[in-house]
């Protein structure tokens, strides 16, 4: 979910963006050096994410394993949290290594950016407006996936649902806020990890014009 400039960044979750409820959310704090997550119980979580280069080298260390080998989100809420320390980090490669090869975002317009390649090109466009996204996780459930012969579910996808502020540079150089509704679409990999399917800062509701109104 994002401004996506013309949206994370969610997303997002930045992107990041993070999120709440079923699964249980986590509060991302990421504005300071020392950026933590904490869970949470209740649907009251929130999370900022911004640029500052303290922040961003902090972040970027502990994206990673000692070996070098990037994190993997083992639930919806580390995917969310992940995604908001790498947005913070401006780590593009971070962003893309999130997504599943054919994940989408949605655009103000109603337009559908699709596939690495797309995502990547948004996000090298939009941090050139130095970004802080505050994400208020409210809902994350999940569902459908399949029964294996241990009784284990996999495979599961998870809509994580809330609300945004966002600000970032205009083209006239100032500062420009907007808000907004996500529900971002993740899925559960073979291997257990998780992945992004769709980052959605605008679904429609209310009417028509709804998807327009924040303009990120």
């Amino acid at each position: 979910m994002s401004k996506i400039k013309h949206t994370l960044p969610i997303a997002v979750a930045g992107i990041v963006l993070t999120a709440g409820s079923i699964a249980g959310p986590r509060a991302l704090q990421t504005e300071s050096v020392a950026a933590t997550a904490e869970s949470s119980s209740t649907t009251e979580s929130s999370s900022t994410t911004g640029t500052s280069p303290g922040a961003a080298a902090s972040v970027d260390a502990a994206a990673k394993t000692k070996a070098g080998v990037r994190v993997a989100a083992t639930s919806p809420e580390e995917l969310l949290r992940l995604l908001g320390e790498r947005i913070v980090a401006k780590d593009v490669d971070g962003i893309v290594a999130l997504q599943e090869p054919e994940a989408a975002i949605v655009n103000w317009d109603g337009s559908v950016i699709r596939g690495h390649a797309a995502i990547r090109a948004f996000y090298v466009d939009w941090f050139k407006s130095n970004p802080v996204l505050t994400v208020n996780p409210r809902q994350t459930v999940l569902a459908g996936g399949w029964r294996g012969w241990d009784n284990k579910v996999r495979q599961r996808t998870a809509a994580i649902m809330g609300d945004y502020t966002l600000e970032q540079d205009a083209a006239d150089g100032t500062r420009e806020s907007f808000t907004g509704n996500f529900c971002d679409t993740v899925q559960e990999q073979l291997d257990g990890t998780w992945l992004y399917v769709q980052d959605n800062p605008y679904p429609p509701h209310g009417g028509p014009a709804a998807p327009t109104a924040a303009r990120h």
